[in-house]
């Protein structure tokens, strides 16, 4: 399934000086999922003591990705 990155989404990668292959790899082998609104999902990559969280939308025959950032891991992350 293609990843579509947007501009948006390309800037806020550069942000948190990660990689597009890093989100891209969240998404394709996330250690979580969690559900958000409106059939958005979000990828849960675990980076040390962060979390990458990634926010897409399966559309049709692609995901595209909404944003992208870093969070502390115990904030957002519910697997034990």
């Amino acid at each position: 399934m293609e990843i579509i990155i947007p501009n948006y989404a390309k800037e806020r990668i550069k942000t948190y000086n990660l990689t597009e292959e890093l989100v891209k790899d969240a998404i394709r082998s996330p250690d979580e999922v969690v559900k958000s609104y409106e059939g958005r999902l979000i990828a849960h990559k675990l980076l040390n003591e962060h979390v990458l969280r990634v926010v897409y939308l399966k559309v049709e025959k692609s995901i595209k990705v909404v944003t992208v950032y870093l969070a502390k891991k115990e904030r957002y992350w519910r697997k034990k």
